[in-house]
Formats: structure tokens, C-alpha cells, sequence
């Protein structure tokens, strides 16, 4: 069997950079905080779902218009909820970090 702790260690290493690693702490501390608000939760749940129905809808080859007025609405309430934005944010940053991370795996010349 072949020897893969210096691999293994050296991914350990990466797993701690990544953690430590501001973005990550960021992605954290919101995700923490959503946790605390249940409107900020129920928000983001209703963005989620609504978005899943309307790729549903897209790929079915339907007007993706028709829950116009539930999305006007939702677009009101993510604009007064700072929470949601700043976690959504927060969240693609560190999903950014991980893709780029893994590009950097696959194709270390980049």
C-alpha cells in the first residue's frame, strides 16, 4: 500500500487555511447569526424555494413570470432584511473560495 501521509497532511494544512481564512470566518459569523433570526431564516427559505420553482418552471419551458408578484414581494423583504444580503454574500464568497481552491487542485498552473 502506498504512503499518502505527506498528502494527507499537507490537505490537513489547507483545511486549517481555509477555516482560519476570512472569508470563512465571515460565512461563519452569518451563518451563526441566521441561525438566531427566525424571519432572516423563513426569508431565505422562501428565496430558495421560489428560485427551485422557477428553474423548475424554466426547464419545463414555462413563463418563469407567473410567480411575479410573490417574487415583487419577496424582493421587498430582502431589501430590508441586511441579514439575508450580507449571509448570501458572505455565502458566495465562500463558495468563490472553494471553487477556486478546487480549480487550483485540478489544474495547479492557474
Amino acid at each position: 500500500m502506498e504512503d499518502y501521509s505527506e498528502i494527507i497532511n499537507k490537505a490537513r494544512e489547507l483545511a486549517e487555511l481555509i477555516r482560519e481564512h476570512p472569508i470563512t470566518t465571515k460565512y461563519r459569523e452569518t451563518s451563526d447569526r441566521m441561525k438566531n433570526d427566525v424571519s432572516a431564516q423563513r426569508l431565505l427559505e422562501k428565496l430558495v424555494m421560489l428560485g427551485r420553482d422557477l428553474n423548475e418552471q424554466i426547464l419545463k419551458g414555462e413563463d418563469a413570470k407567473a410567480g411575479g408578484a410573490e417574487l415583487e414581494l419577496l424582493k421587498i423583504e430582502f431589501e430590508k432584511n441586511a441579514l439575508v444580503k450580507e449571509h448570501l454574500l458572505a455565502q458566495k464568497e465562500y463558495l468563490d473560495l472553494l471553487k477556486n481552491i478546487q480549480e487550483h487542485i485540478k489544474n495547479p498552473i492557474l
